[in-house]
């Protein structure tokens, strides 16, 4: 006999009631009808003669009776005094019976008619106990009686210790609430239907049709769809945000649903999730404007595969890389909707920061990718002999990371609201493209970094309309790259915008640190040197021991101190100097600024200066000579404090007598003709007498020094605004807006005039 839900066969109790306006019928069929009425009449007679309906998938067949313990006829006594034995009339909520039709009969001398009432089964306690072995069988017990065959006692106890407690091993010894009865108890009633179907047809029992289904297996992971559907019904992009947990280790909610992830959906069974996905969440596959969301069903997908196979063990680091980078480039495709992408912004970001901290965090442990590089993989598609330089594993991070930059660069729905807030997708521009350049700046690979800065400039809405934390990062990462591509003036401006705008807070003094130390390298190269109460704040404790002997060296026009400060193989800081990669900056640019202290030192020394008396016109000089005997001994102890040799060539002899290492008159000249070309020296030099010659010093009032030696800062700054353009613009900081739609016109940008009207037309 095979095991059948009975409920599909049953006939609706309404259609069962006779009508007030009998159609014809056979002889035959007013009979039955006569005898159906009677039992009606008399309620003993119904209650032994009509056998319970059952809807429940544990019924055996129709018309069968249910063997109950408190099933047996009533006495003559009790069907007198209208009593009945008590029994259990609250069948579990998922289980409840058929409806039933209940006997209004009339009273004597009453004109009421019969009614048929369909009385809805109590709701659950709200005590629902706990749910352990002892609950268990108390509730097996109760479905057992549902159909004809019944299990037995250690029956049952097999049951529940070698299926209901292993599948449901996650509820065990909680407290039950009314969401968790509801779950379990389909589980529940499988089970005993599928032992019973094993006991009694073993030949026409199948395991398939019984077994449990994913849905009833994993009960925590229907609920987080359903939350995950509704979040996306609300457009709750916060609550969706905080409900896609990414970083393990996972809470104790999130490890039960893992574990059930794992054993209904193992490797390889992708599609099957996927399948789920978009069963549960309708409101994505509806979407918008009848757009279905289909991406974020994937992503969904795969977010939860990436649940089951994440680890947070450290030798794995890898493969939680390979896994949260293909999470990304699936939250990029559901990011790029139309009108629905941007509820995964808060996502992507949350993933991005993911991303980028285990690149980094990689890149830092090359032991960890050591078997990438000499299989010649770099964690990426790209490179090898035949394609040029290798695509490392951070590059590939922030090229990732680069496709939700462009989405969220190129959104046409948002805009600026009308407080000048970026809304919708807008918001995502500039925590992205920090994010990007942090990997790129981790990984040395600052010359990526420039199409970000471009297409900022060009496409992005004004940078203060960005929260000040984004903005601050931001300008600091424009400022170094400005700084690397030796554009210090617009540095400084960038790096001091980003350094007044930082909180000066504890909990910021790193960060302003960092912006310091990059301004004060910039001012240093322009001539402006940092003040004491600057090096007395807490974000620059320790930098006057750095960056001070470097300005005093060119302060005095001290060659040989500055090189020595600044010498890669001995200087004192040139490692903390090289990690902050200004060493080289430093070294190349100041160098200028030493010799012109020394050339002033000179003059102010040695240099001649006529008597004013209003007649001469005869311009203060200085001899060359003069300038050669100082630069050489300047260069003379700087090659003495520099006599490394290389161990491989020590006492090679290359036939150098040391006199090709002197300064000679040609050298100083042409040091005094670069100062006087870049404007650091005011003056010319007369070749014929060998002397410098100041210029300008009845414009100062007679003052030598301030004519023919300006001002470094001055000088610098104002060849920096000619040649770059003045009002302070900087190319990758975004101010205001301009151009047509708001958008900075530029070479490959497409316009569209069809809303214009033809030259001429009125109206």
């Amino acid at each position: 006999m095979a095991f059948r839900d009975a409920s599909a066969t049953w006939r609706s109790g309404a259609s069962r009631l006779a009508s007030s306006t009998p159609a014809p019928t056979s002889a035959g069929q007013r009979q039955r009808n006569t005898q159906r009425q009677r039992s009606y009449r008399d309620p003993s007679t119904a209650l032994e003669e009509r056998p319970r309906r059952d809807h429940s998938p544990l019924t055996a067949s129709r018309g069968s009776r249910n063997r109950r313990e408190d099933s047996t006829p009533l006495s003559r006594q009790d069907r007198r005094s209208g009593q009945r034995p008590p029994r259990d009339r609250s069948p579990p909520p998922l289980l409840r019976g058929p409806r039933r039709f209940r006997d209004r009969s009339p009273s004597p001398g009453s004109t009421r008619t019969h009614e048929v009432v369909s009385p809805t089964p109590p709701p659950p306690p709200p005590d629902l106990g706990t749910f352990d072995r002892a609950w268990i069988l108390d509730r097996l017990e109760k479905l057992n009686r549902f159909g004809e065959n019944l299990l037995t006692d250690s029956q049952r106890y097999d049951v529940c210790i070698n299926v209901v407690e292993r599948e449901l091993a996650d509820f065990l010894d909680q407290p039950l609430t009314h969401a968790t009865y509801h779950q379990i108890t389909p589980v529940l009633a499988n089970a005993v239907l599928y032992a019973k179907a094993v006991t009694y047809a073993p030949d026409s029992a199948n395991p398939v049709q019984y077994q449990q289904q994913p849905t009833m297996a994993t009960p925590l992971l229907g609920q987080f769809l359903v939350q995950i559907n509704g979040f996306v019904q609300a457009r709750n992009e916060s609550g969706l945000a905080d409900w896609i947990a990414l970083e393990p280790p996972f809470n104790e909610q999130y490890g039960a649903m893992i574990r059930e992830i794992q054993s209904a959906y193992p490797r390889g069974s992708e599609d099957a999730l996927e399948k789920r996905c978009s069963s549960a969440l309708k409101a994505a596959a509806e979407g918008d404007d009848g757009s279905p969301w289909t991406a974020f069903t994937k992503f969904m997908a795969q977010y939860l595969a990436y649940l089951r196979d994440v680890s947070a063990d450290v030798n794995r680091y890898l493969d939680t890389y390979a896994l949260l980078s293909e999470l990304q480039q699936r939250a990029n495709s559901a990011l790029s909707h139309s009108t629905l992408g941007h509820l995964m912004l808060p996502v992507v970001v949350a993933n991005a920061k993911l991303v980028c901290r285990l690149a980094i965090g990689l890149d830092k442990q090359p032991e960890l990718i050591a078997h990438l590089k000499r299989s010649g993989g770099g964690g990426a598609g790209g490179g090898g002999d035949e394609g040029g330089a290798r695509e490392t594993l951070p590059e590939r991070a922030a090229n990732i990371l680069r496709q939700a930059f462009v989405t969220c660069l190129n959104d046409r729905v948002s805009s600026l609201s009308a407080a000048g807030k970026p809304e919708g997708k807008k918001r995502g521009i500039y925590i992205i493209a920090n994010l990007c350049l942090k990997i790129l700046f981790q990984c040395r690979k600052t010359r990526n970094a420039t199409q970000i800065f471009e297409n900022i400039y060009n496409l992005s809405p004004p940078l203060l309309a960005y929260p000040k934390r984004e903005r601050v990062t931001y300008l600091y990462y424009l400022g170094r790259f400005l700084f690397q591509n030796s554009h210090f003036y617009r540095a400084q401006l960038v790096l001091q915008t980003a350094y007044d705008e930082s909180p000066a807070r504890p909990e910021c003094v790193r960060q302003r640190r960092r912006i310091l130390i990059y301004l004060i390298a910039s001012n240093i190269i322009l001539g402006r040197f940092p003040s004491q109460a600057l090096l007395s704040r807490p974000e620059a404790q320790g930098l006057a021991a750095k960056f001070v002997p470097i300005c005093l060296a060119i302060q005095r026009g001290d060659l040989a101190g500055f090189r020595r400060q600044l010498d890669i193989e001995h200087g004192e800081h040139a490692e903390w100097f090289l990690h902050f990669r200004i060493l080289l900056q430093l070294r190349n640019r100041c160098e200028v600024l030493v010799w012109r202290s020394l050339v002033r030192r000179v003059f102010v020394l040695a240099g001649h200066k006529p008597m004013d008396d209003g007649v001469t016109n005869k311009a203060p000089t200085l001899d060359v000579r003069y300038l050669v005997v100082a630069f050489r001994k300047m260069e003379d102890a700087a090659t003495a404090a520099d006599d490394y040799i290389d161990p491989d060539f020590e006492g090679v002899d290359y036939g150098d007598t040391g006199e090709e290492l002197h300064v000679d008159q040609e050298a100083v000249v042409s040091k005094l003709t670069s100062l006087i070309d870049q404007g650091l020296l005011c003056g010319f030099i007369s070749h014929k007498l060998m002397k410098f010659a100041v210029t300008g010093t009845k414009a100062k009032g007679g003052d030598a020094l301030a004519a023919g030696f300006p001002r470094v800062w001055a000088v610098l700054r104002a060849r920096a605004e000619k040649s770059e353009g003045g009002g302070g613009e900087v190319p990758g900081w975004k101010k205001k807006d301009g151009g047509v739609g708001g958008q900075k016109a530029g070479p490959g940008m497409v316009f569209n005039f069809s809303s214009m009207r033809p030259v001429g037309v009125v109206g």
